[in-house]
């Protein structure tokens, strides 16, 4: 399963968000995916890509605007370059 799909499947499951939603273009805030909530799934993240987020929030918040951005973040994480 590769990342895009791993984390679709996560959001849908521990966040509740539709899969339908979960597109590469949907942007976070249309998600309804603010700061406190990115926490929080950054968390569950962590855990189900055995990875760690090391980047401040407000970095997080200028550079992931949609879940393509969210999928390509964690790609980079676990597979560093």
């Amino acid at each position: 399963m590769d990342t895009l799909a791993k984390l679709r499947e996560l959001l849908h499951r521990d966040f509740d968000i539709p899969v339908e939603k979960l597109t590469r273009d949907a942007s976070l805030e249309d998600l309804e995916i603010d700061s406190l909530r990115m926490i929080e799934i950054l968390f569950s993240v962590e855990e189900a890509f055995n990875i760690t987020v090391q980047a401040e929030q407000n970095e997080l918040r200028a550079r992931l605007k949609t879940f393509g951005d969210l999928a390509d973040y964690i790609e980079t994480l676990v597979k560093p370059a």
